[in-house]
């Protein structure tokens, strides 16, 4: 299997990072706005669209990466594939245990539930540094999310960018 370099992954998780942070904010202004000056109805609703961006966040790796491209949108940029250990595709559940680091996003919607959001999101900030800082690690710059579900990601191809 040929692995891709640190910084084609960095930049595909940039992509779907903006990709995903448009509609998030979206969900998020929509649901800010239906509450109008109501603390209460406010935080409600932004809890609601906590849960819903987490499962639109999950839902987009597991359909991409989980489907026939094997690859979410940022990952197709620079030819990246999702795969199990014998290098073809992962069944859903597998790709769904993957997602294991976005589910971190629930913890800070019960900590805003429980007042303590900010603890809570510095917690799973630096969680996902320490996720991020795995990158560097061999076998092929696998993660730890990688490696708890027994996949990688590899490199199939020029996606949109000849690399060497």
């Amino acid at each position: 299997m040929q692995y891709p370099q640190w910084w084609e992954r960095l930049l595909a998780g940039l992509i779907d990072g903006i990709i995903l942070a448009i509609v998030i904010l979206i969900i998020s202004a929509i649901f800010g706005l239906m509450a109008g000056s109501s603390m209460t109805a406010l935080r409600i609703l932004l809890f609601l669209a906590a849960l819903i961006n987490t499962a639109l966040i999950v839902g987009y790796k597991v359909f991409f990466e989980g489907g026939k491209w094997q690859a979410t949108p940022g990952k197709m940029v620079f030819g990246l594939q999702v795969v199990d250990e014998s290098g073809q595709r992962a069944p859903i559940q597998q790709v769904f245990l993957r997602t294991w680091p976005w589910w971190l996003n629930l913890l800070s919607v019960v900590g805003g539930l429980l007042l303590i959001a900010w603890i809570l999101t510095i917690l799973i900030v630096l969680a996902m540094i320490g996720i991020f800082c795995t990158f560097f690690m061999p076998p092929g710059g696998r993660c730890i999310h990688d490696s708890t579900a027994k996949m990688y990601v590899i490199k199939t191809g020029p996606g949109l960018f000849k690399t060497a």
